[in-house]
């Protein structure tokens, strides 16, 4: 679909579910001495936990003429 859409000015926007659970993006590794494989993926993510959730790196706010204001942190 976005291949057909993308002449056209428009934003496509996808839905995740609420209880789903994603990893943060890993840190630089450290030198281990006992060894191992470095881990895939960094913290735990849990969309139904708020308390989990790291700090936006981007927040936009748009006046719209129907609803008000709309704001997206990212």
């Amino acid at each position: 679909m976005a291949l057909m859409l993308r002449a056209l000015p428009v934003d496509l926007v996808g839905r995740i579910r609420g209880d789903r659970v994603m990893g943060l993006p890993k840190q630089l590794r450290a030198y281990d001495p006992k060894g191992g494989r470095p881990p895939k993926y960094g913290p735990e993510f849990r969309f139904a936990n708020s308390e989990m959730w790291p700090e936006p790196s981007v927040t936009t706010a748009t006046d719209t003429t129907n609803y008000a204001k709309a704001q997206a942190e990212a």
